[in-house]
């Protein structure tokens, strides 16, 4: 019914002009066309109603109940590596120079000693200084130990080397390389004129400063001999 009556009032409205003949049939077909053209305009606003309906419990969900909890990104604390010192007077990984006051054969007198070493023997041509407990005690054998002595008669001049003074004075110093083997020498002239030479072992660990200091506490006595070869 409720058609028919819409058909009814859509055609009355859009009646030609009363000088014109009426047909039927044509204002029905304009009913039907304009009665479709509502219906379709009520749906599509029920759609969007609808659509719009759904968007809100989205936007609300997403907008403030429950907040996404912030991502941090930590850096982990750098860690800095810190080296000790061992307390030595020498360079790092060498054994120190430590005052001597203990007793010395004659022929030659230190000052320094290397930290647990001990004055192992003597006689006018060498001394000899080893480790404490060291298995070789023969004064005479010099290998790996620290040994002081004159200059060979034989030598024709000073070896080639690093200049390295002693107490002023002129000094040449031979690294294990130049002088061939495990040891290093340091050659100086003393206050008498007469030169002398220290062979250090590497195990010592010095430099041609530490062997310079060491050196600077030698004397030489008046029984100490220069040795041949």
């Amino acid at each position: 019914m409720n058609d028919v009556k819409d058909l009814l009032n859509l055609a009355l409205s859009d009646r030609p002009a009363p000088a014109e003949p009426v047909d039927p049939r044509g204002d029905l077909e304009r009913g039907r066309s304009l009665l479709r053209r509502r219906r379709l305009l009520g749906l599509a606003g029920v759609t969007a109603a609808m659509a719009v309906g759904a968007l809100v419990p989205v936007a609300l969900q997403s907008s403030g109940a429950h907040p996404a909890a912030a991502v941090r990104h930590t850096t982990p604390p750098s860690v800095s590596a810190s080296t000790g010192s061992a307390g030595s007077v020498g360079s790092a990984g060498s054994i120190a120079l430590v005052a001597w006051r203990g007793t010395q054969p004659p022929g030659y007198l230190v000052s320094w000693m290397p930290s647990g070493w001990r004055v192992q023997g003597a006689n006018p041509f060498a001394l000899t200084i080893a480790p404490a407990g060291d298995h070789d005690t023969n004064p005479d054998s010099f290998l790996g130990k620290l040994v002081v002595m004159l200059q060979s008669t034989d030598a024709p001049s000073l070896p080639p080397g690093t200049s390295q003074p002693v107490n002023g004075r002129p000094g040449v110093f031979e690294t294990a390389a130049q002088a061939g083997g495990n040891t290093e020498i340091l050659t100086f002239q003393v206050a008498s004129g007469h030169w002398v030479q220290v062979q250090a072992p590497m195990a010592l660990g010095w430099d041609s400063t530490e062997l310079a200091k060491f050196a600077s506490g030698v004397q030489v006595l008046a029984a100490a001999q220069p040795g041949h070869g």
